[in-house]
């Protein structure tokens, strides 16, 4: 196959063959994927009229190992940051309903695939149907499943959300309210009797610990709830090396995480402190101020690890849009050179928006039409599209513009010449 590269302008990799062989030739190439994006052959839909094409199978169970062995490929070739959406439609036997998509995705997530999110895809064209005994079909499930690496917690894959948000409908969200630690102290006190705050509850010291935004630690000032936060927001990069510094001030202290547990009065907590996969917590504010002592180390995390300010409890829409959801209305698609519905182009465009990263690539080892290599090609991603069909090349090349193939690149001057 050669060494695959990839142009500057994203022309879309096209490799025709067997979807097992190319992928293996991917592996030994050591190319690693982002995102996978496919809508397989469904079983029993319609003849491609090639040799050892997926979805012709005798039966629903042979059709099942053979897209288990393509997702076993798969894994090979995707990031442990990526993901994977895979979209099959069903079939009925006999009157009954196979449960093909749901089937796969069940026997995927025993040969170490974490499932996500089903999304479900609404057809508002859906084709209409003569069937009298039943209801219509108008929707199919895309699974978003992403790698397991084994341990007790999913990798951090890539995923920006930001990207997909839907606009809420009463406008934008707004900031959060909130308020210093002395500014509250002296407005809760303005609204006691006499200016004296009377509660002596299990909250009355509330302003010297952590307590995050649990009903019981909230505070109640003129019928407003207040909770007690940190004021700066700790992302994963840093989260991660203030871990790592912990970490490492445990080791040189020779002391163990049990041990803590013992000292703070927890069962399995500390532990936590010293994680850097996606078990790893950071300890409250309280906690945190005692380990210092403990461990005998500098300040130097903390500014973000104990300023703390008061934070209006209300609900508050995102900035940026609220989450798209897993219910996604997506009319189907046609094209002139193909004689069914293609898998919509709105599809791809938002998971590559959200999945991907910017320098990220992008693969289809069904591609049929092109319509992920299409997408990635408008988003400005690099892409690798795989088909056994080669008829499909000038359907790819008429809707991306220009594909590379076997090395080169096919435009609409020189496509006679590899078609």
């Amino acid at each position: 196959m050669g060494k695959i590269k990839f142009n500057k302008a994203n022309a879309p990799v096209v490799l025709i063959g067997d979807v097992i062989n190319k992928l293996q030739e991917l592996k030994k190439e050591n190319i690693k994927v982002d995102t996978i994006i496919t809508s397989p052959p469904y079983w029993r839909q319609r003849d491609y009229g090639v040799k050892g094409q997926l979805g012709n199978e005798e039966t629903v169970e042979g059709y099942i190992e053979n897209m288990l062995r393509v997702a076993d490929n798969l894994k090979d070739v995707l990031k442990d940051s990526g993901s994977f959406f895979l979209n099959i439609g069903d079939k009925y036997t006999g009157k009954n309903l196979q449960m093909i998509p749901f089937r796969v995705g069940i026997e995927m997530q025993r040969r170490g695939w974490v499932l996500r999110n089903v999304i479900i895809w609404y057809k508002p064209n859906h084709m209409p149907s003569p069937i009298k005994d039943r209801l219509n079909n108008v929707y199919e499930p895309i699974f978003f499943f992403v790698k397991d690496t084994g341990n007790n917690y999913t990798p951090r894959y890539y995923v920006n959300l930001d990207k997909i948000r839907v606009e809420h409908k009463n406008g934008n969200g707004n900031g959060r309210k909130t308020m210093s630690i002395e500014e509250f102290k002296k407005f809760n006190l303005s609204q006691k009797p006499n200016g004296k705050d009377t509660y002596r509850g299990k909250f009355a010291k509330a302003e010297k610990i952590n307590l995050g935004a649990s009903p019981g630690a909230r505070s109640r000032v003129n019928g407003e709830y207040w909770s007690l936060q940190r004021k700066y927001e700790i992302n994963n990069d840093l989260k991660r090396e203030i871990i790592l510094f912990l970490k490492k001030k445990l080791k040189s202290r020779k002391i163990t995480p049990k041990e803590l547990d013992k000292i703070f009065r927890y069962k399995d907590t500390a532990g936590h402190w010293f994680r850097v996969d996606r078990g790893g917590s950071l300890p409250k504010v309280e906690d945190y101020i005692q380990l210092k002592e403990i461990l005998g180390f500098n300040g130097e995390f903390d500014k973000v690890m104990t300023e703390q300010h008061y934070v209006l409890q209300q609900v508050t829409s995102h900035p940026k849009g609220k989450n798209p959801g897993d219910f996604w209305s997506i009319s189907l698609e046609k094209i002139k050179d193909s004689h069914f519905a293609i898998f919509p182009i709105e599809l791809p465009l938002r998971l590559i928006n959200a999945f991907c990263p910017k320098d990220g690539i992008v693969l289809d080892p069904f591609a049929g039409s092109g319509t992920t290599g299409k997408a990635a090609k408008e988003l400005n991603r690099k892409s690798i599209l795989i088909d056994i069909n080669k008829d499909y090349i000038k359907i790819m090349k008429k809707r991306c513009g220009i594909i590379n193939y076997e090395g080169k690149l096919i435009g609409q001057t020189n496509l006679s010449n590899h078609g």
